[in-house]
Protein backbone atom coordinates (compact mmCIF):
# COMPACT_ATOMS: atom_id res chain seq x y z
CA UNK A 1 0.00 0.00 0.00
CA UNK A 2 2.54 2.06 0.44
CA UNK A 3 4.45 1.78 -2.72
CA UNK A 4 1.13 2.86 -4.50
CA UNK A 5 0.90 5.89 -2.49
CA UNK A 6 4.27 6.69 -2.77
CA UNK A 7 4.04 5.88 -6.99
CA UNK A 8 0.65 8.16 -6.79
CA UNK A 9 2.73 11.45 -5.44
CA UNK A 10 5.13 10.65 -7.40
CA UNK A 11 3.37 10.50 -10.58
CA UNK A 12 1.29 14.20 -9.32
CA UNK A 13 4.56 15.81 -9.27
CA UNK A 14 5.95 14.80 -12.73
CA UNK A 15 2.44 16.01 -14.33
CA UNK A 16 2.30 19.69 -12.90
CA UNK A 17 1.28 21.89 -15.43
CA UNK A 18 3.92 24.66 -14.27
CA UNK A 19 6.47 21.86 -15.70
CA UNK A 20 5.11 21.87 -19.09
CA UNK A 21 7.23 24.10 -21.52
CA UNK A 22 4.76 26.30 -24.02
CA UNK A 23 5.05 25.12 -27.46
CA UNK A 24 6.48 27.55 -30.11
CA UNK A 25 4.38 28.82 -32.24
CA UNK A 26 4.43 27.49 -36.01
CA UNK A 27 4.64 28.25 -40.00
CA UNK A 28 3.91 32.22 -40.25
CA UNK A 29 2.06 32.79 -36.65
CA UNK A 30 3.50 35.87 -34.86
CA UNK A 31 1.32 36.61 -31.47
CA UNK A 32 0.13 40.12 -31.56
CA UNK A 33 1.41 42.57 -29.59
CA UNK A 34 0.12 44.66 -27.04
CA UNK A 35 -1.56 48.17 -28.61
CA UNK A 36 0.48 50.89 -27.09
CA UNK A 37 -1.12 54.49 -28.02
CA UNK A 38 1.85 57.00 -28.56
CA UNK A 39 1.49 60.87 -29.09
CA UNK A 40 1.53 60.22 -32.82
CA UNK A 41 -1.49 58.22 -33.00
CA UNK A 42 -3.42 60.79 -30.69
CA UNK A 43 -2.14 63.62 -33.02
CA UNK A 44 -3.23 61.48 -35.99
CA UNK A 45 -6.90 61.14 -34.41
CA UNK A 46 -7.12 64.85 -32.76
CA UNK A 47 -6.28 66.25 -36.64
CA UNK A 48 -8.74 64.24 -37.87
CA UNK A 49 -11.34 64.84 -36.13
CA UNK A 50 -11.02 68.38 -35.94
CA UNK A 51 -11.16 68.10 -39.71
CA UNK A 52 -14.26 65.90 -39.48
CA UNK A 53 -16.28 68.81 -37.57
CA UNK A 54 -15.15 71.73 -39.99
CA UNK A 55 -16.01 69.41 -42.87
CA UNK A 56 -19.33 68.28 -41.26
CA UNK A 57 -20.05 72.04 -40.85
CA UNK A 58 -19.14 73.15 -44.28
CA UNK A 59 -21.39 70.18 -45.81
CA UNK A 60 -24.20 71.05 -44.01
CA UNK A 61 -23.91 74.71 -45.18
CA UNK A 62 -24.02 73.78 -48.23
CA UNK A 63 -26.63 71.61 -48.26
CA UNK A 64 -28.82 74.45 -46.40
CA UNK A 65 -27.81 76.94 -49.06
CA UNK A 66 -28.88 74.23 -51.60
CA UNK A 67 -32.28 73.95 -50.06
CA UNK A 68 -32.22 77.94 -50.03
CA UNK A 69 -33.09 77.71 -46.44
CA UNK A 70 -34.37 81.14 -44.59
CA UNK A 71 -31.43 82.72 -43.36
CA UNK A 72 -33.43 84.30 -40.10
CA UNK A 73 -33.85 80.82 -38.27
CA UNK A 74 -31.80 80.35 -35.52
CA UNK A 75 -30.36 77.19 -36.18
CA UNK A 76 -29.78 78.38 -40.17
CA UNK A 77 -28.31 81.26 -38.89
CA UNK A 78 -26.47 79.91 -36.44
CA UNK A 79 -24.75 77.47 -39.04
CA UNK A 80 -23.78 79.95 -41.31
CA UNK A 81 -22.06 82.11 -38.60
CA UNK A 82 -19.88 78.93 -37.48
CA UNK A 83 -19.27 78.03 -41.01
CA UNK A 84 -18.40 81.22 -42.09
CA UNK A 85 -15.23 81.66 -40.38
CA UNK A 86 -13.69 78.68 -42.00
CA UNK A 87 -15.11 79.77 -45.22
CA UNK A 88 -13.87 83.69 -44.72
CA UNK A 89 -10.59 82.53 -46.51
CA UNK A 90 -11.81 81.34 -49.65
CA UNK A 91 -14.65 83.96 -50.18
CA UNK A 92 -13.04 86.12 -52.88
CA UNK A 93 -12.40 83.06 -55.15
CA UNK A 94 -16.36 82.57 -56.70
CA UNK A 95 -19.37 84.78 -56.11
CA UNK A 96 -20.74 85.34 -53.19
CA UNK A 97 -24.39 83.56 -51.65
CA UNK A 98 -27.55 84.99 -52.90
CA UNK A 99 -29.42 83.20 -50.06
CA UNK A 100 -32.48 84.09 -51.59
CA UNK A 101 -32.07 81.07 -54.67
CA UNK A 102 -30.80 77.47 -55.65
CA UNK A 103 -26.92 78.05 -54.88
CA UNK A 104 -24.19 76.05 -54.68
CA UNK A 105 -21.19 77.34 -52.64
CA UNK A 106 -18.63 76.42 -53.81
CA UNK A 107 -16.16 78.66 -51.52
CA UNK A 108 -17.31 75.67 -48.92
CA UNK A 109 -16.41 72.94 -51.59
CA UNK A 110 -13.48 74.37 -51.75
CA UNK A 111 -13.00 74.88 -48.09
CA UNK A 112 -13.63 71.63 -47.58
CA UNK A 113 -10.82 70.43 -49.97
CA UNK A 114 -8.32 72.29 -49.06
CA UNK A 115 -8.74 71.57 -45.21
CA UNK A 116 -8.51 67.99 -46.40
CA UNK A 117 -5.06 68.64 -47.64
CA UNK A 118 -4.25 70.47 -44.81
CA UNK A 119 -5.04 67.32 -42.59
CA UNK A 120 -3.37 64.96 -44.96
CA UNK A 121 -0.34 67.06 -44.72
CA UNK A 122 -0.23 67.26 -41.06
CA UNK A 123 -0.75 63.71 -40.29
CA UNK A 124 2.17 63.09 -42.33
CA UNK A 125 4.07 65.46 -40.76
CA UNK A 126 3.28 63.73 -37.37
CA UNK A 127 4.32 60.61 -38.50
CA UNK A 128 7.24 61.64 -40.64
CA UNK A 129 10.00 59.59 -38.80
CA UNK A 130 7.49 56.40 -38.58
Amino acid sequence: MTNALICGTLMLTMNTPAQTPMPEPRGSYKPKKPVVKTNRVIMTRAIWYIFGVIASLLALRIVLLMLSANPETPFVSFVYDLSGIFVVPFYGIFDQPDYTRFYVDTSSIVAIVVYWLLAVGLTKLVNITR
